[in-house]
């Protein structure tokens, strides 16, 4: 297939990458129109930019659309909701179409909001209890009213060479907020993978799916892990409001067996595989790989 990725940021660049090496014809979108590694061509535009999209016209007649398009950083609410909702329907827009416009589009498992540690899946009513979820719902309806034939991937939290949070947050000696959240997260390359598995299907992907790792864990679990793995003693976490994580916003444990139902291969199916090996080597710091 010629396939477009509009997007070429943390997940893009690698989903770029990966379908090129499978064979397809990639093209990508960034606002430097520079690549890393090879990820296809690459055409220069800004979403934000009332005429920033005009390369789009190099393009030749392409078989699908990938929106990895990220607001992360914006803080003007406006910019957030071009990116995502504006911003996909601008590019399909101005596209040539080898036939029906497929469209997939990066969501967030953000949409589901705050809950007390029950389970979500796709049959799950949405209900963001942020202006982010919120904009991620009216991102996914544009896509839908701008395609044809649709895929809605909803991704838990993203993590990978780069992005480790988790372990910053282990090494540093101060209490643990929240503790009992639980943690919903999908590697980086396993977002590629799953998108390199969906383009090599002979049948579409299903209008939406939920892409997270196998196994949710509390952060008071994976705190306790890392420290131990890199020999610090157990963390402090704050007792102070007994309660109120269960109560706090994202408490919720994503469901993959939708995915997982279709045959898709995880690489780092829980936290442990997938954070190992960014572990500093020796305890007693925030050492480099975290």
């Amino acid at each position: 297939m010629r396939i477009f990725v509009a997007g070429l940021g943390f997940c893009g660049q690698e989903i770029a990458r990966r379908l090129t090496v499978a064979g397809h014809e990639v093209w990508g979108l960034n606002r430097s129109g520079r690549t890393a590694g090879d990820g296809g061509r690459v055409i220069a535009g800004n979403v934000l930019d009332a005429g920033g999209l005009a390369a789009l016209g190099e393009v030749p007649p392409v078989d699908l659309m990938i929106s990895a398009l990220s607001g992360t950083g914006q803080s003007d609410p406006s910019a957030y909701r071009r990116v995502y909702v504006e911003g996909p329907s601008r590019i399909a827009d101005g596209l040539a179409w080898r036939g029906s416009r497929r469209l997939w589009f990066l969501g967030s498992t953000g949409v589901y909001g705050g809950a007390d540690g029950e389970w979500v899946d796709e049959e799950t009513p949405p209900e963001p209890s942020h202006r982010a979820g919120e904009v991620q719902l009216e991102a996914e309806a544009a896509l839908r009213n701008a395609g044809e034939e649709t895929c809605v991937l909803r991704l838990s939290g993203l993590y990978g060479p780069g992005r480790t949070r988790l372990i910053r947050q282990a090494l540093r000696m101060r209490p643990y907020l929240k503790p009992e959240i639980w943690s919903n997260q999908i590697h980086r390359d396993d977002v590629a993978g799953v998108v390199g598995f969906l383009a090599g299907r002979e049948v579409p992907p299903p209008p939406l799916l939920l892409v997270s790792d196998d196994c949710p864990a509390l952060r008071r679990e994976i705190f306790d892990w890392i420290r131990g793995e890199t020999g610090l003693p157990d963390g402090c976490y704050d007792e102070e409001h007994p309660g109120r994580a269960t109560r706090a916003r994202g408490c919720k444990r994503v469901s993959n067996a939708r995915l997982r139902a279709l045959g898709t291969p995880l690489l780092y199916p829980d936290y442990r595989s997938g954070l190992a090996p960014f572990l500093p080597k020796t305890g007693g710091g925030d050492n480099a790989g975290a």
